[in-house]
């Protein structure tokens, strides 16, 4: 072989080498990176989704004027004890859920800490806007609406569950409550909703039929909004893992 030969066998076999390298490098790029940052991008959507979902769904419900949940009727005590606007009024309780659940052991989230910061305002707006709109005069549409309400409130629990960005105050505060007193999750999430919601009631807060439909409804909610939504990501996933290899 040549002395030219040689240089040219040299020359394919580097560029070879170069190509097969940075092939490799490319597949590990695409199917590494890009599928952290979808990943990331899609806990962000959910969250995003979920608070939107929970923000709008609490102020249809104290629009049909039937009685929100437990928490928000003791935000609604709040709010006529202090004459706080109801972002103020949100912010308050939730800072203090929080502040609570962090002493007994369960640190927020980033999540934690944002979802209230957002949901107070939508909540807010989302309720000026519809109470430019009379209420519907029909009590069974208004139960319907209501009832509607709670179902979308636990699909957006679900989402934010799903996100995993950081749990909400009412979950995170039991979950804090059942480390430290070793009693289930769910019997002490019900003893702070009585309390919660026999406070606002104490203190001012609006209270009617929709307290008990919000009451029998937000535990499947929830159950069913985590599976629903839990189902969807899984099914993501699976994709983006066919798509990666």
């Amino acid at each position: 072989m040549s002395w030219r030969d040689q240089i040219s066998t040299m020359g394919q076999w580097a560029s070879s080498r170069a190509w097969s390298r940075a092939g490799a490098i490319a597949q590990v790029i695409s199917a590494g990176r890009p599928r952290r940052v979808v990943a990331g991008a899609s806990r962000v959507v959910l969250f995003a989704v979920g608070t939107l979902l929970i923000s709008t769904s609490v102020a249809v419900m104290l629009w049909t004027e039937l009685g929100p949940g437990p928490l928000d009727v003791f935000i609604g005590g709040v709010r006529e004890q202090t004459g706080l606007p109801l972002t103020l009024a949100v912010w308050v309780t939730i800072a203090a859920m929080l502040a609570v659940a962090w002493g007994l052991g369960r640190r927020p989230g980033l999540g934690s800490i944002v979802s209230p910061i957002v949901i107070g305002p939508m909540m807010q707006i989302t309720l000026e806007t519809l109470q430019r709109f009379d209420v519907p005069s029909s009590f069974a549409v208004r139960v319907l609406l209501h009832a509607s309400a709670v179902i979308v409130v636990g699909i957006g629990a679900g989402a934010l569950i799903v996100s995993n960005l950081g749990a909400g105050s009412g979950e995170l505060l039991a979950a804090a409550a059942s480390d430290r007193s070793g009693h289930p999750e769910p019997r002490v999430r019900f003893g702070f909703e009585m309390a919660l919601l026999v406070l606002g009631v104490v203190l001012g807060g609006p209270i009617g039929v929709g307290t008990v439909i919000v009451a029998a409804l937000i535990g499947p909610a929830v159950a069913f909004g985590l599976r629903s939504v839990g189902s969807v990501a899984t099914a993501s996933r699976r994709q983006l893992d066919l798509v990666a290899t």
